[in-house]
């Protein structure tokens, strides 16, 4: 967390600094975004330039490929290539980067995710992922190398593998999804792995919203005997924010970023869609990108002392995962946050059908080999939502585990 910002009025000082600095850079020499923008001397300036969304970067890449127009500098001057994961259904992007661009990344891990975590160079980090284009794996193994960790890579191991190497390597932090997190720990306590009993002392996750959900958390906490720590990032946009100790939202990390949240009019307000502006990745910028996640703005100052704007309860969902059921507007978050108070649940879905014009929502439960909550689930959902969502119990281990993000929306024809 950066204390060396002391107000509203340094910190707005530093990004208009730093924007009009890059700006001046890009306008120059980046026909993608030349054709779209103008110069900013100040804020009036910045808040007329047009929001770009990721549809608008998938068609120019897929008319300019392979990596699009969006590119300051001659090629000869990039040094890694990732690509979005794809989830959302749409072509991946491919994204480069700079030896300085990457240096911001990593950056941004050391000084601001895993200072938050409390994360050293006396800690041994274990990653639980496969190593593949997406940049978030590669980006916090660099941040914990520039940090002088101790790193061990998880990929190419199965899950039982991964057990193994906590028990003998004892690592302390663990990187991973929280859905991954919750199936390692399944699978631990088939094993007769006592995780709560392991070195682990931090886990850290991203890519969904539930290590922000307080009921998965916890689920996570308990399972690991350890702290659970939420972080928030996008392949094209970079590191963005990261939990604290108090437990609840993100905190947004404003120095290296513009965030905006606005309405579905493209008006500022307190809930709404968060929108984002790079101030350290020139090479492939991005200036007032929707980012699609659905959040609210926590207004009063945070108790562990940060300047940064705070996301109350973390990202509450893509904006394009809501649903609807009978007229009541529902993200996955709000689910799983019923859910996850059921030890018995070991993964779900939710099954959308459109029927006469309105959506028809089941929520499938797979528990594997546990008793299943009965009618207990469905009435809390009811309570807490306000509408009946109905239940289907799945065949023991039937629905997908993934390291990954998880997918919860799934449209049935």
């Amino acid at each position: 967390m950066d204390r060396t910002i002391s107000g509203t009025d340094e910190l707005r000082s530093v990004q208009l600094r730093k924007l009009t600095t890059g700006m001046d850079q890009v306008l120059r020499s980046n026909s993608f975004w030349r054709e779209r923008l103008h110069g900013v001397r100040g804020w009036d300036d910045f808040e007329r330039l047009p929001l770009t969304g990721k549809s608008a970067l998938v068609a120019d890449q897929g008319e300019h490929p392979p990596f699009g127009t969006n590119l300051t500098f001659p090629m000869e001057r990039y040094m890694r290539l990732h690509q979005t994961s794809g989830s959302s259904g749409a072509r991946p992007l491919r994204w480069l980067d700079t030896d300085e661009s990457w240096q911001w990344w990593l950056r941004i891990w050391t000084d601001h995710v895993y200072r938050a975590a409390g994360v050293g160079p006396e800690d041994r980090v274990l990653f639980g992922f496969s190593f593949g284009p997406f940049i978030g794996f590669w980006s916090a193994f660099g941040g914990a190398e520039r940090l002088g960790a101790l790193t061990i890579p998880g990929g190419a191991m199965t899950t039982e593998q991964r057990i193994g190497v906590i028990e003998e390597l004892r690592p302390t932090v663990f990187l991973c999804t929280p859905t991954y997190a919750l199936r390692l720990a399944d699978v631990a306590a088939q094993m007769g792995v006592d995780l709560a009993a392991s070195s682990i002392r931090v886990t850290i996750h991203a890519g969904e919203a539930g290590a922000s959900i307080p009921a998965t958390r916890e689920a996570i906490e308990t399972a690991f005997g350890a702290t659970c720590v939420d972080h928030s990032g996008m392949t094209e946009l970079g590191p963005t924010g990261f939990s604290c100790t108090q437990r609840d939202g993100l905190h947004l990390v404003e120095t290296e970023f513009i965030f905006e949240v606005l309405d579905g009019d493209g008006r500022p307000s307190p809930e709404g869609e968060l929108v984002a502006t790079n101030l350290g990745r020139w090479g492939m910028p991005l200036v007032r990108y929707r980012t699609g996640d659905r959040v609210q703005v926590a207004r009063e100052p945070c108790g562990c002392g940060s300047p940064f704007l705070k996301l109350a309860g973390g990202i509450s969902g893509r904006v394009d995962d809501m649903f609807t059921v009978r007229g009541v507007n529902l993200y996955p978050s709000q689910v799983e946050a019923i859910v996850r108070r059921h030890g018995s649940v070991k993964e779900f879905r939710i099954e959308r059908r459109r029927v006469r014009h309105m959506d028809e929502v089941t929520l499938v439960i797979d528990c594997g080999a546990a008793t299943p909550p009965g009618e207990q689930l469905s009435t809390e959902l009811r309570q807490a939502l306000g509408v009946r969502i109905d239940v289907r119990v799945a065949a023991p281990d039937s629905l997908p585990r993934s390291e990954a993000k998880a997918v919860r929306v799934v449209t049935i024809q």
